[in-house]
């Protein structure tokens, strides 16, 4: 509160908002007999109560001016609780308009508030929605539903005016000190609206900081191990916590889902099907999904180091590869000059890979040879300009010094090739550094899937103890096809930014597919519907649907044959979005509970003291809550 007042305080009167008309209201209305105290508020039109509530009144003054009388004094009558004026007062509004088609604007209790205030200045203040929202969400107080909510926002404003009132009146004072009226409830309810929206940024900033605190431990664990397995009941949101996870950490992320038909070729490496450009299927080497990733990773390492001009040298250099794919695709360019200009190879294609494939003139052989954009871009590093490359006096030792392995005359007329680009594509502009970052690989419910086929010889790789180990190398089922310039073409490793966040079912029937090598392998967290909760926060109804999970998961937990790892998760409640407990239980909850229970001697008293629980019924079927 402090923080609040301090700010306001340098802000200029009333934070550009004019709110005189509170206190000129007051003025106005104050010794006023009920009628035309209500003529009073009605003409002023004040910005303090529904749309439809200055129509209404405009409507019932004309044509029913005694009965909107008698809801106002009736309202105002200090004998009775304010909770019950409040609700005779909507009942009575709603009666009286129901031929204008007003009758909901009373749902609002700002209309109350207006006359009350009006009426008992000292005791009541103003009311808006927004602004008893922003105190409760700001300060984390309790909050209420239509009915009670202006009854507990004055207890609040009057607690706050109790401490602060006379201070923050003080700062208002060359503003209202005009006016006769000046209750210190008023002053603390414009403070309040007036610095809503500060209000609201630091609610945002908070749960962030929430954020950050609520997902460290996990972040802590997975940057410690490297391997982290989210474990738990069905829907508890381990796949959701996984994405806010990667994502709190500011990592590049990649999602697979395992299942019984996913193998090694799909997540390591695998020979694909490929169209020769003759009508016939030949098959390549493939990486899966993880090398990529590694690559990609073992890439974001490399370029952490590099200077800005480095990077921007790079960038310059794939833009002019790229224009010479775009022309050899055009049909620009069909072939190249070697090293002595009389002599020339054809360009054959452009890979799937936007590799060029090249082949020797006037030939017999159907040979080709393989440009990939990986080395030529190594061999640019060496030689990074026409000049440096026509200087080479043995061109096959050379090249092969710097990429080894290589159709040496190739790489060379290519690279001439692509210097020749720089007049037509110019420079790139310089860049910024790049930071390494981490990668995080997400698999969601790992135990369907056959671990030992999937990983096959990675489970070497992804223990956490050789995570960027280059002198141990993993030699991968299809070593011998790694083309030459490739990063795994010695073997294959795991970066060590790169870390694997999984999801388990802990009561998933495949759950013993999980061998002990993957086990050791991991770190195995439980993840409690308690922990995800906040998932919810989105329903309307999200008190009653945690109230109402924490009851039923409690049950389950403590029931025989079941326990905490049958609890269910917050995904399952998230289906509520009308509020609408019955069809989630018929629909979604008792066909899932009467599977837990299968095979249980009392299924059905079991299923139906669950049910009571979801509903908050005791033995004697009275609503607990």
């Amino acid at each position: 509160m402090r923080n609040l007042i301090d700010t306001f305080r340098s802000y200029k009167p009333f934070n550009d908002y004019n709110e005189e008309y509170k206190w000129e209201l007051l003025d106005a209305t104050e010794g006023k007999e009920s009628i035309d105290f209500i003529k009073i508020v009605k003409n002023k039109q004040v910005n303090l109560y529904h749309k439809f509530a200055i129509q209404a009144l405009n409507k019932l003054m004309n044509s029913n001016a005694n009965e909107l009388t008698e809801c106002v004094n009736h309202l105002l009558d200090e004998s009775k609780p304010l909770d019950e004026r409040l609700a005779d007062f909507k009942l009575g509004m709603q009666e009286a308009c129901k031929e204008y088609d007003f009758n909901n604007f009373a749902n609002d209790e700002r209309t109350a508030s207006v006359f009350l205030t009006c009426k008992y200045p000292e005791k009541y203040t103003f009311y808006k929605d927004e602004v008893y929202k922003s105190i409760w969400k700001h300060f984390g107080f309790e909050h209420y539903n239509a009915g009670k909510k202006y009854s507990h926002f004055l207890s609040i404003i009057n607690m706050f005016s109790a401490e602060y009132g006379e201070e923050i009146q003080q700062i208002m004072l060359p503003q209202i000190d005009k006016y006769k009226n000046k209750p210190l409830n008023l002053a603390v309810q414009t403070l309040f609206w007036c610095m809503r929206d500060y209000m609201g940024n630091e609610i945002k900033e908070n749960n962030k900081e929430m954020a950050d605190n609520k997902y460290q431990e996990y972040i802590d664990l997975l940057k410690e191990n490297h391997n982290l397995v989210l474990t738990g009941a069905p829907g508890t949101g381990k796949t959701y916590m996984a994405h806010a996870i990667a994502k709190e950490m500011g990592a590049e992320t990649m999602f697979v889902q395992f299942h019984p038909s996913y193998d090694y070729t799909d997540f390591v490496e695998g020979l694909r099907p490929v169209d020769n450009g003759n009508g016939q299927i030949a098959f390549e080497r493939k990486d899966g999904v993880f090398k990529e990733f590694c690559k990609k990773a073992i890439k974001n390492i490399e370029d952490s180091s590099k200077t800005p001009q480095e990077l921007s040298d790079e960038i310059t250099f794939e833009k002019k590869y790229n224009a010479l794919i775009d022309k050899i695709n055009n049909g620009e360019i069909n072939e190249i000059s070697l090293r002595t200009p009389t002599r020339k190879i054809d360009i054959d294609s452009v890979s799937n890979f936007n590799n060029i494939i090249v082949k020797a003139q006037e030939s017999n052989s159907q040979r080709t040879y393989t440009v990939s954009f990986e080395r030529i871009a190594k061999l640019a590093k060496q030689y990074p300009n026409a000049k440096k490359l026509n200087e080479i006096t043995n061109i096959n030792a050379a090249v092969n010094e710097a990429i080894r392995g290589c159709n040496a005359s190739a790489y060379w007329a290519v690279l001439n090739e692509i210097y020749k680009q720089k007049e037509s594509i110019g420079n790139s502009e310089t860049q910024t550094s790049i930071d390494k970052k981490p990668f995080v690989c997400i698999i969601d419910e790992i135990n369907r899937g056959e671990a030992s086929k999937i990983f096959g010889e990675l489970f070497y790789a992804i223990d956490p103890g050789y995570r960027g180990n280059t002198e141990h190398l993993v030699q991968t089922q299809y070593q011998n096809l790694v083309p030459e310039g490739d990063v795994f073409k010695n073997g294959f490793y795991v970066p060590d930014n790169v870390y694997i966040l999984a999801t388990m079912n802990d009561i998933d029937r495949s759950v013993e597919s999980m061998d002990f090598a993957m086990r050791r392998r991991f770190t195995w967290k439980e993840v409690t519907p308690a922990d995800t909760e906040n998932m919810l926060d989105v329903l309307s109804c999200a008190k009653e649907a945690k109230e109402c999970m924490t009851r039923l998961n409690n049950k389950i937990a403590e029931t025989k044959g079941l326990g905490a790892a049958y609890m269910i998760g917050p995904s399952y409640f998230q289906k509520l979005k009308n509020g609408d407990f019955d069809k989630l239980w018929n629909m979604n909850l008792k066909p899932l509970l009467k599977e837990y229970l299968r095979g249980f001697r009392d299924a059905d008293n079991i299923l139906e003291g669950l049910k009571k629980e979801y509903f908050g019924k005791n033995d004697g079927n009275n609503e607990v809550n």
